[in-house]
């Protein structure tokens, strides 16, 4: 799959998988591409670029398609939590009924969608779920927020989940729960990753990605790549990073040089 603007290519000849229930990290310093490529699977470009190639859920070709069909498929087999849960949430309606919407636009009934969204917020740990509900996002903190945009995505138990940046907003501690919350919650879905911290991918993914200039310069098994990585580019993000060990599970130990 490719991304371009009139006759610059942005993102070229980027080539990936993710299975079922996998976890893969997308990875690059800011401009290499990442988002852009998330935002051409979800058909979500503006309206100046264009994407072309190839890029499929469950078999069923995405660039292209017509915006009806991303619409079917937005939001119930493949969702997308961004960076910042402020601007992605209607700031006019409360966040229960947000969930519930979600989930009423793929045919479920009013009733059924407001009981599973109350589900939704009790399954990312929102303290009080009946409360949380009536809430408008500003009344709740940056960390709370962002679950919220998780239930969302989860709603309709989607095949894809892109989560691009969704702790980079948040202080260390609420990033670190974020995490393990989306480890704990995603189940089945096929995740892409999209971060520039090296040691969130070792502590959420299995796989990584490298991208560099819109192409995809590396890719592995994180303990692999993050322990003998084979392109500059990779060595000198770990040589930044001050991240150069791993423990037995393959995650990253920080290492501070005197």
């Amino acid at each position: 799959m490719s991304v371009s603007v009139g006759d610059c290519v942005l993102v070229e000849d980027v080539s990936f998988e993710i299975g079922r229930g996998e976890r893969v990290g997308l990875i690059g310093e800011s401009g290499s591409g990442k988002s852009l490529t998330a935002l051409a699977v979800m058909g979500l470009l503006p309206e100046d670029l264009k994407a072309w190639g190839s890029a499929k859920l469950n078999g069923r070709e995405l660039i292209g398609a017509k915006e009806r069909e991303m619409s079917r498929l937005r939001g119930r087999d493949m969702t997308m939590v961004f960076q910042e849960p402020m601007t992605a949430l209607n700031p006019l309606m409360p966040v229960g009924k947000q969930i519930a919407e979600v989930m009423q636009v793929h045919g479920r009934d009013r009733g059924a969608s407001q009981r599973a969204a109350l589900d939704l917020l009790n399954m990312v740990r929102l303290p009080d779920p009946k409360r949380a509900a009536k809430a408008y996002p500003h009344q709740l903190s940056g960390g709370q927020r962002q679950r919220v945009m998780l239930a969302i995505a989860l709603a309709n138990n989607p095949s894809l989940l892109i989560c691009d940046e969704p702790t980079t907003a948040l202080d260390v501690t609420v990033q670190a729960q974020i995490l393990e919350l989306i480890q704990a919650v995603t189940g089945e879905s096929a995740l892409l990753f999209i971060t520039h911290d090296l040691a969130v991918v070792a502590s959420v993914c299995e796989r990584v990605l490298v991208m560099l200039d819109g192409r995809i310069v590396e890719s592995g098994l994180v303990k692999d790549v993050f322990t003998m990585p084979s392109h500059q580019y990779t060595q000198q993000l770990l040589a930044s990073s001050d991240m150069e060990s791993t423990d037995a599970n393959g995650r990253l130990w920080t290492v501070t040089r005197d």
